[in-house]
């Protein structure tokens, strides 16, 4: 890391007020450098992780022999805080791509422009043995480039999965097994297969021992499996993939700056920025004997949109009207979320004037405890607002013939969320958690403060998806069709209800004792016999 990194990172904590166009400076652009081929780096890899559209002629040429490793992918402005370079990988034995490569790691160590990361790609349908060129590259790597972590990306592991499906299926239903065992029975057995056929070669080849939890602290370099276009048959499994390879991506990742680099660079986890913005929120205060107080001779107001503004570029998204740079869009979320409750009156001051102006009576009435709980109120409410803004963009869609215009932030979108947010219970679950929360006199450190703001928008989207899940369920016994929305319980509905809550396919089982139960008494029954639980629901046999 340069000395100009190295200050950024030891200020980051002592100017929380700079202005937001300087936030990113230390480290603009997350910049990673890609190596695979055709075959093992399709669209999918960059349009999960980081939410581009890339045409497939665009990345043959992007991993040819003839392609300049110095001349970063054409993302054509899809996310401005991402730089991709591209190689050959050396599993064809190319020793010109390799020493480009090489050549490329040591210019750019002495320009200090070196790659933050680099994912080595590999298809897991690749039934070959390690090059010996590819043996030689993670060998020299501790000394060529130490710092910069390594990613072994086997991609296409759903054509893995299908593969071992073919081979054992057939087997499985001679032996009369049901679609429930099969399941989870394949998914034990295709991890195990590719150990045994891939991973256990490449970790003998990388010499990286048998333990691989251990040989990725011993060695800079860990491994993840992804899937492709076809999926893994698992509505779960997939984006599940791409989520461990962002987060295995991120846990490499050393400097405060880099990995700050790498969450708004990255668009598959909204729950990862969050983070990052709860961390930002704890610059806004001190600590002192055990007490967490907001900054001294700072306004609120100055603090809200400042801290807004910084949300913004941590979450990244696609904004191509600029709705979000709407200035007074911070004050209509804390608006739509303070509405109809005690402190509204404060809130409409502290908006409207200075701390310092005589007038401003409820504020200056304001103790400092009552000051930082509104304050990290404001903070929750921003970040659990762009969270579901985010998460209704992400994962990505697929859209690689380009036929579809590129998902963006639209004020019908946000009009629609700050409705939800007005006429919903999660505001008022927000404000009391962090109301009731000790923090304010029990802190240590300013951690804390990140820690209960992120650990109230995780317990406010749990609570949720429990109740989504439920009235689903509900709708669903009740006659509501996929395309109705459940109010509450009740299907149908007028007058003033409650916004509706997103239907979800699953059903939640309170304890899971019951579902291995349930699961265990019939997952192998042929008995044409339905099963009748206490409440009245009835189970049909899936075999």
């Amino acid at each position: 890391m340069d000395k100009s990194t190295q200050e950024a990172d030891a200020q980051y904590y002592s100017q929380p007020l700079s202005s937001p166009s300087e936030f990113l400076s230390s480290c603009p652009k997350f910049r990673i450098l890609v190596l695979g081929n055709p075959e093992s780096t399709k669209q999918e890899i960059f349009s999960k992780v980081f939410g581009v559209d890339l045409e497939k002629k665009h990345l043959a040429s992007a991993f040819h022999s003839s392609h300049n490793i110095t001349e970063p992918l054409d993302l054509h402005n899809q996310n401005e805080h991402l730089e991709v370079l591209t190689s050959l990988n050396f599993g064809t034995g190319d020793q010109q791509s390799f020493d480009s490569v090489v050549s490329f790691l040591e210019s750019s160590s002495i320009q200090n422009n070196e790659p933050h990361c680099i994912w080595y790609c590999v298809s897991a349908q690749e039934s070959r043995t390690v090059h010996p060129l590819e043996i030689q590259f993670f060998k020299t790597l501790s000394t060529l480039a130490p710092h910069i972590p390594v990613v072994l990306v086997f991609t296409k592991y759903d054509e893995f999965v299908s593969q071992v499906r073919l081979d054992w299926s057939k087997d499985a239903e001679e032996r009369g097994l049901s679609k429930v065992a099969v399941t989870h029975i394949l998914r034990d057995l295709a991890v195990k297969r590719f150990e045994h056929s891939i991973g256990e070669r490449w970790d003998e080849a990388l010499q990286l021992g048998v333990d691989r939890s251990s040989s990725w602290q011993e060695h800079n370099v860990r491994r993840v499996c992804v899937a492709g276009s076809e999926g893994l048959g698992d509505d779960d499994t997939e984006p599940e993939s791409f989520l461990q390879l962002v987060g295995i991506t991120l846990a490499g990742l050393k400097e405060r700056s880099v990995k700050l680099a790498f969450a708004v660079a990255q668009r598959n986890s909204a729950f990862i920025d969050t983070q990052f913005c709860a961390e930002l929120a704890s610059t806004y205060f001190t600590v002192d004997t055990g007490h967490a107080r907001k900054l001294p001779g700072v306004d609120i107001r100055e603090m809200l949109p400042n801290f807004f503004a910084k949300c913004i570029q941590i979450f990244n998204m696609r904004d191509v009207s600029y709705v979000l740079a709407e200035p007074t869009l911070p004050v209509r979320i804390l608006k739509a979320a303070f509405h109809q409750t005690d402190q509204f009156p404060l809130l409409t001051e502290i908006l409207q004037h200075s701390s310092t102006e005589s007038s401003s009576l409820l504020v200056n009435n304001l103790s400092p405890h009552e000051r930082a709980v509104l304050l990290v109120q404001g903070f929750t409410l921003f970040v659990f607002f762009l969270h579901r803004l985010a998460d209704a963009q992400w994962p990505h869609r697929e859209n690689f013939s380009l036929s579809l215009p590129p998902p963006t932030v639209t004020s019908q979108r946000v009009d629609r969320l700050m409705k939800e947010l007005e006429n919903g219970q999660e505001r008022i679950a927000v404000l009391e958690m962090v109301e009731g929360s000790t923090i304010f006199t029990e802190c240590a450190i300013r951690q804390g403060i990140a820690d209960l703001v992120v650990g109230v928008i995780e317990r406010v989207e749990q609570e949720e998806k429990r109740e989504s899940e439920f009235y689903s369920f509900v709708g669903a016994s009740s006659g509501a069709g996929p395309g109705r929305y459940v109010y509450e319980g009740v299907v149908g509905g007028s007058g003033n209800h409650p916004a509706p809550r997103r239907q979800r396919r699953s059903v939640v089982v309170v304890d899971d004792s019951d579902l291995q139960e349930i699961s265990l008494s019939f997952v192998n029954d042929k008995s044409s016999d339905d099963m009748v639980l206490p409440c009245g629901l009835r189970i049909l046999p899936l075999n």
